[in-house]
């Protein structure tokens, strides 16, 4: 698509749209002024992902909107309702659950999908269903709230065991005190809300007044209730920060394709939630983007907004979301960025979390063999296929002797240990990585290893510029084409073929995927080498004199303390020595003369 391609574009806020083949959406965008930022696709400071997406699309529509708030918000559907090839998109897109506390006389707490207007009271959203669940059974241990009767609430009876349990005030058999109920909807409430502290200090003064009246059983429960509060909430060792407003706290990270936007929710100084959604399709997007991706969906459907939301140091137009949080919020909400104080501390909190938990999902899906370094190796690189076995190559030596290699096997993201080879490099008396690297890579592929082990869709030399160049010739001269990259242990800088070098950061999947082959490399190399070095290390000159056997070579090393005064030494000396007899001690005197220059 080029520029002459474009329909007239007007210059309000709004929406644009880039279709492709068979009219699939392929980008969803918002803009202040549409016609400019359309435009920009189009200049020559246009990014390589927007290259990239002009050059696949047929025909661009757009939507003009009131302002860039409601932008925002028809971005955030369509690229829900889409799903946008080119766009940052949720891991796991599923709708977030929410508790609901029911609008009754007697409410009760339900799991929910759906928010509506219905008169109830919605609580999240929360992470996953796994959180809610915990939720209901914190809120069920430790408040009387009922939950055996339905919704809406079914007379019984009689009242179910949760009521002889101490855990139920038994409203379905009209036991309930109306007043005593509403008190424990309004505790309910509280700790919903994250006024974690009002709920313990409220025990707290409920079991000592207990105790002072001697009622020791109810005091327990009490005591029994708020243990169980700290420890399903953290209450005693959650991040506590003494005069800090109610606010949220958010951390970005990015690792080549995937993304994570990690959440806290500090409520009267204290984290008492957290939120966190694994991104893809963010390689080529800013960390601005992806934050609005997340920020979208959350707070399009957060039903208790904070105050305060403090953000990291992006592109982050937070104006307009400030102006979309208002307006959800019903008060003012203000987006910043600290520069200094506390404030500070915690966005670093969330930022250390987004990166290790970016990290920790990347390993999740190389546990569960997705292994998402191949796919970014490829992209990375440029492949023209995946590099699904990747051979690593390294060399050892100490001060030039006992040169050995390693060649490590890798398939889809792991080790295959069954195609290591070990191979000793062969006339070669002084250090030189490059001729050793040259003589490896020309054997594997030249002699028997070249049947004996598949052929790879990618070679990872540990070393710069110089190992490359060997590895490189070596192919040649064996006529063999396979796609080679370089690590450089400064900075895991990659270099390329051509002999660019690379920085990604170090989180980035194929980076990741890197670095454990060519530590694999280095762990077999070095272990050969020591091998090595420790066979060479327990050889001596006695053993190539005649007569002499291990056992009178050993008696002899014990008796000396250096091999000078081994060979000085007179027949009778060493003759006497346990085990070594007349005629050894003749045969060692023997040899060392004729070698001696």
């Amino acid at each position: 698509m080029k520029r002459g391609d474009l329909p007239v574009i007007p210059t309000q806020s709004g929406c644009y749209l880039f279709h492709g083949e068979d009219d699939a959406v392929l980008y969803v965008g918002k803009a202040v002024n549409l016609r400019s930022r359309v435009g920009s696709y189009f200049g020559r400071q246009a990014g390589h992902k927007a290259r990239l997406l002009t050059a696949a699309a047929r025909r661009l529509d757009f939507i003009v909107t009131h302002d860039e708030v409601e932008a925002l918000i028809l971005e955030s559907n369509l690229i829900k309702r889409h799903q946008p090839h080119y766009n940052v998109l949720l891991k796991d897109d599923k709708s977030y659950p929410f508790l609901k506390l029911t609008n009754e006389e007697y409410p009760t707490l339900v799991f929910t999908r759906r928010v509506v207007k219905d008169g109830g009271t919605y609580y999240g959203p929360y992470p996953n269903a796994g959180a809610v669940r915990r939720v209901l059974e914190l809120v069920y241990s430790v408040f009387k709230l009922r939950k055996n009767s339905g919704v809406p609430m079914e007379t019984r009876k009689k009242p179910c065991l949760r009521y002889h349990m101490g855990r139920c005030l038994a409203p379905c058999v009209g036991w309930a005190d109306r007043a005593e109920y509403a008190d424990v909807v309004s505790d309910v409430k509280a700790f919903l809300e994250g006024r974690v502290g009002e709920i313990v200090e409220k025990l707290e003064v409920q079991m000592r007044e207990a105790a002072v009246r001697r009622d020791f059983e109810l005091a327990a429960t009490y005591r029994d209730r708020l243990d169980a509060l700290k420890r399903l909430t953290g209450y005693d060792s959650s991040v506590v920060m003494a005069g800090t407003d109610d606010l949220d706290f958010l951390g970005v990270a990015k690792a080549g394709d995937h993304a994570m936007v990690q959440l806290f929710q500090m409520r009267s100084g204290r984290v008492v939630g957290r939120d966190k959604r694994l991104m893809t399709n963010a390689e080529s997007a800013s960390d601005a983007e992806v934050l609005e991706r997340f920020m979208s969906e959350y707070y399009g459907l957060a039903t208790q907004l904070p105050p305060l939301v403090l953000v990291p140091q992006t592109e982050l137009d937070q104006d307009v979301w400030q102006r979309f949080l208002t307006a959800r919020a019903g008060r003012k909400v203000e987006v910043r960025t600290p520069q200094r104080g506390d404030k500070v501390e915690l966005l670093g909190l969330a930022q250390r979390n987004a990166v290790s938990g970016v990290e920790a999902e990347i390993a999740l899906l190389e546990r569960r063999g997705e292994a998402p370094g191949v796919g970014e190796l490829q992209r990375l690189l440029g492949l023209e296929n995946p590099p699904w076995r990747i051979e690593g190559y390294d060399i050892s030596n100490l001060m030039g002797t006992h040169t050995v290699a390693s060649i490590v096997s890798f398939e889809g993201g792991r080790a295959k240990r069954s195609d290591y080879r070990r191979v000793r490099v062969r006339e070669l008396d002084k250090p030189d990585d490059f001729y050793s690297m040259h003589q490896v890579v020309y054997r594997r592929f030249t002699g028997a290893l070249a049947d004996r082990l598949p052929h790879p869709d990618l070679l990872l030399i540990d070393g710069g510029k110089g190992q490359m160049s060997a590895a490189k010739r070596a192919l040649e001269e064996a006529g063999v084409t396979v796609p080679l990259v370089g690590l450089a242990k400064k900075q895991e800088t990659l270099i390329t073929e051509r002999g660019e070098e690379v920085l990604v950061p170090h989180s980035h999947p194929a980076l990741r995927l890197l670095i454990n082959v060519r530590d694999e490399a280095h762990r077999t190399a070095v272990g050969y080498n020591r091998q090595r070095r420790g066979k060479s290390a327990t050889r001596s000159l006695l053993d190539d004199v005649p007569g002499i056997g291990p056992k009178r070579r050993d008696a002899l090393l014990a008796h000396f303390s250096s091999l000078e005064e081994l060979k000085g030494a007179d027949i009778g000396v060493l003759a006497a020595i346990p085990g070594v007899g007349q005629a050894a001690a003749q045969a060692v005197k023997s040899y060392f003369e004729g070698s001696d220059d």
